[in-house]
């Protein structure tokens, strides 16, 4: 068996049921192939239900682990414990949107659990419980958060891109720039939206931050306008290069946007002190 796990012969009936649980879990996780950085955090929280872990066992291991769904199943028979892990399931699969398959995944679940639905529906909807206490992975943690970041910031410069072609897109005539105005802020729309489901829905509103989102769209929209203008300059003198001005112009408005967005949506996520000594007590000391 993948991670070294201890053989269920030793176990006792609690400790296999447990540990049917967390493997359960595992597979579902890896159910669409590698976990996005949503459904990794989204599995930490439904693993922290089951603390403490069975011996040896992380959840990179679990990831790792082939064993089929259906080989662990019938080994969950408390009630309790079949409700946490349908919880978890479900959390875990809706964190990036339930498809036609995973919604088969989550009736077997039901099926197998004989969950009526009613109770299913309700358990949907009430949140994962999870012990207090830290999941072995604060590498893999860290690592879902940095390999976010560079999702989003390429997500960012794509946008940017985008507004960029559509400064470039030689159209004449009057109106032609409130045409090209509206695309650019439909882009700016869907950029946003896009960053908030990377991210995941603020858990609080913090007053500073969405004030300092807004001062950020105003610098994004000077940022504009200075490129712009720039370019508009230095095509007196260089023949030509003022034709990118409305390019750059796009490029450059919608780039600062999206990093103010992000910075948005990241200030409540990024380690304080407290969380680092919690993640790392040998190398910082106890708090």
């Amino acid at each position: 068996m993948v991670g070294d796990f201890p053989s269920p012969g030793c176990l006792s009936q609690l400790e296999q049921e447990r540990l049917a649980c967390v493997k359960s879990l595992g597979a579902i996780a890896r159910a669409k192939g590698d976990p996005t950085p949503l459904e990794f955090e989204a599995f930490l929280t439904a693993l922290r239900g089951f603390q403490p872990l069975p011996l040896d066992c992380t959840p990179e291991q679990l990831l790792q682990d082939p064993t089929p769904l259906d080989q662990w199943l019938p080994q969950i028979t408390s009630p309790d414990l079949q409700q946490q892990v349908y919880r978890g399931a479900h959390a875990i699969l809706k964190s990036k949107g339930i498809n036609p398959q995973e919604s088969a995944l989550l009736a077997q679940l039901c099926d197998r659990f004989g969950l009526s639905p009613a109770l299913a529906a309700a358990l949907a909807r009430q949140p994962v419980a999870h012990s207090a206490g830290l999941i072995n992975s604060a590498l893999g943690g860290m690592a879902s958060l940095i390999g976010r970041e560079g999702e989003v910031r390429r997500l960012i410069f794509d946008y940017a891109l985008g507004g960029a072609i559509v400064g470039l897109i030689p159209l004449r005539g009057g109106g032609t720039l409130e045409i090209k105005i509206l695309v650019i802020l439909g882009l700016l729309l869907k950029m946003a939206w896009d960053i908030r489901n990377a991210w995941g829905r603020p858990q609080q509103r913090d007053p500073l931050a969405v004030i300092g989102n807004g001062f950020g769209f105003l610098l994004a929209v000077i940022a504009g306008l200075l490129a712009w203008a720039s370019l508009v300059a230095l095509g007196v003198v260089v023949p030509f290069i003022g034709a990118f001005a409305k390019a750059a112009g796009f490029a450059t408005g919608l780039w600062v946007a999206g990093q103010s967005i992000n910075q948005f949506y990241t200030s409540q996520k990024r380690p304080d002190v407290r969380a680092l000594r919690r993640a790392f007590p040998d190398l910082m000391g106890e708090p």
